[in-house]
């Protein structure tokens, strides 16, 4: 039996790399996925980053979409990290993680907007 895009079974756990080592990480403990040049990295709740041997679509889609969010070319997003967003450049959407030493600008844009805004609202 195939399973449609809604009953698709999801992943719980990502292998990523930290070194030479495999580590199982949950996706639960993952706060963001970005793309840094070629390299994909998963950042933990903790901050610890760790390389992806996925690219961020075949990522966006094993995650669960209520969970993670595409915002842009770069970064996938794990909702219960975010902290607050703002409208930035009167158009788009710049959004803050609640980790303590992020310094990454992510910024959603103008036609995906709307969509963020919906995904944040959603239970």
């Amino acid at each position: 039996m195939e399973l449609t895009t809604t009953m698709k079974k999801r992943k719980t756990r990502l292998i990523v790399r930290k070194g030479n080592e495999n580590v199982v990480l949950k996706v639960v403990d993952i706060a963001f996925i970005y793309r840094d040049n070629s390299i994909i990295v998963a950042v933990d709740k903790d901050e610890k980053k760790y390389l992806c041997d996925k690219n961020i679509s075949a990522l966006e889609d094993e995650l669960d979409p209520a969970t993670f969010f595409r915002a842009n070319r770069k970064y996938l997003l794990n909702i219960e990290y975010i902290r607050s967003y703002k409208t930035f450049e009167k158009v788009k959407l710049e959004i803050f993680l609640s980790l303590a030493n992020c310094n990454h600008c992510i910024v959603v844009s103008q036609e995906t907007a709307p969509l963020f805004r919906k995904w944040m609202q959603e239970e």
